[in-house]
């Protein structure tokens, strides 16, 4: 990790509301992407030290008072499809991961307003404006992908934004349509994910942060395989006491 060792430029944030856990304060301390010459390098290695990336950011928690937000991953080579992935896959069968269809702009940012207003609609991304959304997801700076889950008929019934990092993906923004919620597409949008990177033969798909008692981020705990970031090490689930996940 060589541009680790340069001298970075990182600040620390004022505190404000926390947008993972109610009622609680949120301090970062980050980096601006701007700055860098060598962005998709920093991206990857920051991202292997628990960082996330925020439009043209990266950041890190680092609140004085708690540290419930928790970098997750899935390790690609270790992951078995269980039985709940495979229900998940025949449920979804008539579904394909497509990277990003053309001309659909307009039908991307309706999915997404509607999946926000219904699922998440006391946060900042449901008062996104269209342009406002199109400068999110698809005006990175870095090198990203964008996948569409579709029909046979082209429409799509979700969508995720990734940075390409060098060792995997990092899932930055997803969305899905949620009259059809009980298909559990979002969870099928990871596992279309992970049958991807398993055919790049890529390590690691990064999920960001797992809050405990956060029903939202429940889904990111339940893939096997799944490692998390501890004390400056990745840690696979398995290893840590179960008092701590439960």
């Amino acid at each position: 990790m060589e541009i680790l060792k340069k001298n970075l430029n990182f600040k620390s944030s004022f505190q404000f509301p926390c947008s993972y856990v109610s009622g609680k304060n949120e301090k970062r301390l980050y980096i601006n992407l701007e700055d860098s010459e060598d962005k998709d390098i920093l991206i990857s290695e920051l991202t292997q030290k628990g960082f996330r990336r925020n439009f043209d950011h990266m950041y890190f928690p680092i609140c004085e008072h708690c540290k419930l937000c928790i970098p997750t991953r899935i390790s690609i080579k270790d992951f078995q499809f269980s039985k709940s992935n495979k229900r998940n896959m025949k449920i979804n069968s008539d579904l394909l991961l497509k990277e990003k269809i053309t001309n659909k702009n307009t039908e991307r940012f309706e999915l997404f307003k509607s999946y926000c207003e219904t699922r998440h609609n006391d946060s900042h991304m449901s008062k996104m404006n269209k342009i406002e959304f199109e400068s999110f997801f698809y005006s990175s700076k870095n090198q990203i992908q964008i996948y569409d889950l579709v029909d046979c008929n082209q429409i799509i019934f979700g969508s995720i934004l990734v940075d390409l990092l060098q060792d995997g993906y990092s899932a930055v923004y997803s969305f899905f349509n949620p009259d059809f919620h009980h298909r559990g597409l979002g969870k099928n949008l990871v596992i279309q994910l992970v049958k991807k990177l398993k055919q790049k033969n890529l390590s690691y798909l990064y999920l960001g942060y797992w809050v405990k008692d956060s029903r939202k981020m429940d889904y990111k705990i339940m893939f096997n395989s799944l490692e998390i970031y501890i004390n400056g090490k990745w840690v696979k689930k398995e290893k840590i006491k179960s008092r701590f996940l439960l």
